[in-house]
């Protein structure tokens, strides 16, 4: 019987503009952490950053991913036609983004815009915003679309989502944890603080998130 369990060299790379972590098998070439690289994710060519160079994972796990359809391949390091072409999409978007803000103003919606994506397969643009309650949108979807002549979506995010997007650094002076390693953001409770002897101090426990640090949850287990 093999104790041993077979392990699989893997890379995990984060696609430009999204949360989620994508394992790729390594490529013959090297990378190196924080490459621009392009992917090939279900016959699509994507955009990624390497998140880190080296996975050992078991080989069972991993044919579990694969399983649900998070599969691709690392085509090249981004050249500089790749990077151009980016510079471009990055424009696009941006031009976007400031409309869409134009937009909200003008509708008077109480609604935090936060990220904007061109989806270039389905060509359409997609729209993250924050808000306290549901939106009413509608009648900015169709102003949205009279302006772009495209396909609209808006999606409304929670806090910790927003910050993925947006980046920064926690009270400890590093990064982010949500947009370094945390795959999933799990709800945290004021309880871990007081279970962990901490003062409740919300200068001390609280995220640029405005919601509590992740990390409270971390030593749970310990």
């Amino acid at each position: 019987m093999n104790l041993i369990e077979e392990k699989v060299k893997l890379v995990a790379v984060v696609l430009r503009k999204e949360t989620r972590t994508y394992f790729l098998a390594k490529p013959d070439f090297q990378v190196k952490l924080f490459d621009k690289v392009v992917i090939d994710l279900d016959g699509k060519l994507k955009h990624a950053v390497v998140k880190k160079t080296l996975v050992k994972m078991d080989k069972k796990r991993w044919d579990i991913i694969r399983a649900k359809g998070f599969t691709g391949k690392i085509i090249r390091i981004a050249d500089e036609k790749d990077m151009t072409h980016l510079e471009k999409l990055e424009e696009k978007e941006q031009n976007a983004f400031r409309i869409c803000k134009q937009k909200i103003k003008e509708y008077n919606l109480p609604m935090h815009l936060v990220q904007t994506v061109w989806d270039e397969g389905e060509k359409k643009y997609i729209f993250y915003f924050t808000a306290d309650s549901r939106i009413d949108f509608r009648e900015l979807v169709k102003a949205l679309v009279k302006t772009f002549n495209r396909k609209i979506q808006l999606w409304q995010v929670g806090a910790r989502d927003a910050m993925r997007f947006l980046g920064g650094c926690g009270p400890c002076g590093f990064s982010l944890c949500c947009t370094t390693f945390l795959d999933e953001l799990e709800s945290v409770e004021l309880i871990y603080a007081k279970m962990q002897n901490l003062p409740p101090n919300p200068a001390k426990i609280t995220g640029s998130c405005g919601k509590l640090v992740c990390c409270l949850k971390y030593e749970l287990d310990i």
